[in-house]
């Protein structure tokens, strides 16, 4: 059973390097392009993890943490962003003030090996639980 991972980006680009490298990891994909879609399909959908870019159009990504910490979302979550610095850490301190996994951030461009790696460890990660509570454990 592959994992699943949600990728709220809005440049179709980015969008598109980031399911093939989340393919390569072990990860079924789905995309969404706003704010307001990503509440939608997280609503009605499981996902293992989320990776989110903070500027999606005149709204901020940030809003998405609130929904994720209302639906007590306990998967990792990936900033991936070219918002400055400052906004990166900022995002990170909200989304563990909200009590959510959050990994430090990406910044773009974005190392694509490292988002690889990373990915990988949260699918081996998320495999390992469902195998423990299969077992009953």
């Amino acid at each position: 059973m592959r994992n699943e991972l949600l990728v709220i980006e809005d440049a179709d680009v980015h969008l598109s390097i980031l399911r093939k490298i989340a393919a390569q990891a072990g990860f079924n994909t789905t995309g969404v392009t706003s704010v307001d879609a990503a509440y939608d399909v997280l609503q009605n959908r499981h996902f293992d993890c989320v990776t989110l870019d903070l500027s999606l159009g005149e709204r901020s990504g940030t809003e998405v943490l609130d929904r994720l910490a209302l639906l007590k979302f306990r998967g990792p979550v990936l900033i991936i962003s070219a918002s400055e610095e400052d906004a990166l850490s900022a995002s990170v301190r909200i989304g563990n003030f909200l009590d959510l996994n959050v990994y430090p951030p990406f910044a773009k461009p974005i190392d694509l090996t490292l988002l690889r790696q990373t990915l990988k460890q949260i699918a081996q990660g998320t495999d390992r639980q469902r195998l423990v509570r299969a077992a009953g454990w």
